[in-house]
C-alpha cells in the first residue's frame, strides 16, 4: 500500500480555476477520496466569499471528509511571497486566513507560494503564525533545510503531467527521508502545465483503481 496525496493549485470560484464539477465526479467515483487544494483567497479582485453557492458546495465536501483547503498565497501575484518582508508576509497570511474565515471555509495552516516563490522572511512569518507544513520546490531546498524542525517541508514526486511512477522508483530522495511510501501528486485546478484536474482525470482514476492506495490530505503527511 502507498499513501497517495492528491494536491492541486489555484482553487477559486472564478473560471478557469473553478473545478467543482470535477471534484463532484471524483467524489462520486471514489467516496473515500481525499483531495487537497491550495486555494487562492483573493483572485483578480474577488474574495472567495463573494460566491456563497461555491462556498456552500466546497464546505459540504470539506464536512464530508473529501476536501481539505490549504493556503496558496493571497492574490496569487507573481511570486509575491518571494519578495515580501517579514511584516508584509505576516500581514498577507493573516489576511488570507481572514478571508477563508469570512467565507466560513475550514482550512489548514499548510502553505505553498504562488509560482513556488519563497524567501526567508516569508517562511519566518509562517512559523510565527503556526503553519505546520510548507509544500515547496527543489529550487528552495536550502531554504527548506534551514527550517527543519520548525515547519515540515515537503516536495511533490509525481507531476500529474507525467506517467505515474512505478512503486519501486516512486520515492525521490527528498520524499524518502520525510514521507516514506508516499506519492505526492501535484496538479492544477485548471488546464495549465498539462496537469489540470480535468485533463488528468482518467490518469488519476486509473492509478487509484489499479493500485492499493491510502488517501492522505496534505496536512496528514
Amino acid at each position: 500500500m502507498v499513501n497517495l496525496v492528491l494536491e492541486y493549485d489555484d482553487l477559486h470560484f472564478l473560471p478557469p480555476e473553478n473545478c467543482m464539477e470535477t471534484i463532484d465526479k471524483l467524489v462520486e467515483r471514489f467516496p473515500d477520496i481525499k483531495l487537497s487544494f491550495f486555494s487562492i483567497p483573493y483572485l483578480r479582485g474577488f474574495p472567495v466569499y463573494a460566491d456563497p453557492e461555491f462556498c456552500d458546495k466546497l464546505r459540504d465536501h470539506i464536512s464530508n471528509g473529501n476536501v481539505s483547503l490549504a493556503v496558496h498565497g493571497l492574490h496569487h501575484n507573481q511570486e509575491e511571497f518571494k519578495m515580501y518582508s517579514y511584516d508584509q508576509a505576516y500581514a498577507a497570511l493573516h489576511m488570507a486566513e481572514s478571508i477563508f474565515e469570512e467565507a466560513k471555509l475550514p482550512y489548514r495552516k499548510v502553505f505553498r507560494g504562488p509560482h513556488w516563490g519563497l524567501c526567508d522572511d516569508s517562511v519566518k512569518a509562517m512559523v510565527k503564525r503556526n503553519y505546520t507544513h510548507l509544500y515547496s520546490h527543489e529550487d528552495y531546498l536550502e531554504l527548506g533545510e534551514s527550517y527543519q524542525g520548525k515547519i515540515k517541508v515537503l516536495y511533490y514526486n509525481w507531476n500529474l503531467a507525467d506517467e505515474a511512477p512505478l512503486e519501486e522508483g516512486l520515492l525521490n530522495k527528498l520524499i524518502a527521508k520525510i514521507a516514506p511510501k508516499t506519492i505526492i501528486a501535484h496538479g492544477h485546478t485548471h488546464d495549465t502545465c498539462s496537469n489540470g484536474i480535468a485533463e488528468t482525470f482518467d490518469k488519476v482514476c486509473s492509478y487509484i483503481e489499479n493500485n492499493d492506495v491510502n488517501f492522505k490530505f496534505v496536512h496528514e503527511v
